[in-house]
């Protein structure tokens, strides 16, 4: 459903995520937050592993 309202009716979708896979299913552009701050910005490839880890892993 998310997917269909992105790509169908054109609309930005803002989804706050911490399960990586679910949120690679439908984003395009990540922000990684650290206490409520960005600590990175940009396409997934544009990430580094390391940084995904130290923010994404429980």
């Amino acid at each position: 459903m998310i997917r269909q309202l992105i790509n169908e009716d054109g609309l930005t979708v803002l989804l706050v995520e911490q399960k990586l896979p679910f949120a690679r299913k439908y984003a395009d552009r990540f922000v990684i937050m650290d206490r409520g701050r960005p600590v990175a910005k940009g396409e997934i490839s544009e990430l580094s592993n390391e940084l995904i880890k130290q923010h994404l892993t429980v």
